[in-house]
């Protein structure tokens, strides 16, 4: 009977003790900064995003990308704006106003600055530093005659 009573009292310190040590490393976790560091950044992707590229007043085809991006997901809360909208759009823009991308003489695009510069117009669009970095997944070119809608 005495060791069950000792085995019990025994259980029971070792509960209250593990309590204690897991809220001690808790908060000294909180207190050196390092809490949550990578919990709040989430990786998303984008759909395909097609674009057109106009030369000469006619299509010439459509470029097609597809994006993988890391968010503050707690910034983008504070927001309140979807980021996917943003770079979607930013990336359409970027892309389509570009003169320098000419699928009919292909040169090499600086992919870097590509998404350096989508990274800085999506942050300024929501007036806060949500997007932390982009990826490019996809970025391929489909020429007008290959199209479904090429006649």
């Amino acid at each position: 009977m005495i060791r069950l009573i000792a085995m019990g009292v025994w259980a029971m310190l070792i509960t209250i003790g593990s309590g204690y040590a897991f809220d001690h490393f808790r908060r000294f976790h909180e207190s050196s900064g390092m809490s949550g560091a990578s919990a709040v950044l989430e990786t998303r992707k984008t759909r395909e995003i097609n674009i057109p590229k106009i030369r000469n007043g006619a299509i010439q085809g459509y470029a097609v990308a597809q994006l993988s991006y890391v968010v503050d997901s707690a910034v983008e809360k504070k927001s309140g704006l979807p980021s996917e909208i943003f770079v979607a759009d930013e990336t359409f823009r970027l892309i389509y106003d570009d003169e320098s991308i000419d699928f009919n003489r292909l040169e090499k695009v600086d992919l870097n600055a590509l998404a350096r510069s989508l990274v800085k117009n999506v942050n300024a669009r929501l007036r806060a530093e949500v997007v932390k970095d982009i990826a490019i997944q996809e970025f391929t070119f489909l020429p007008f005659s290959e199209s479904k809608i090429a006649p």
